[in-house]
């Protein structure tokens, strides 16, 4: 979790996807796996970003 603290902050020109894709359920659904997966790797690929830097 120390690594998201040092974590740059989005900016204004991140581009949102529309509105119309958020509604979807394909969308959601993605987003629900993608959760997933960086709640249980997400550790793993810091440190190996951490052992590469």
């Amino acid at each position: 979790m120390e690594n998201i603290k040092n974590a740059p902050n989005p900016t204004a020109t991140n581009v949102s996807p529309p509105e119309s894709y958020e509604k979807t359920k394909a969308y959601q659904d993605f987003i629900n796996v993608l959760s997933q997966i960086i709640e249980k790797h997400g550790s793993e690929v810091l440190d190996e970003i951490n052992r590469v830097v």
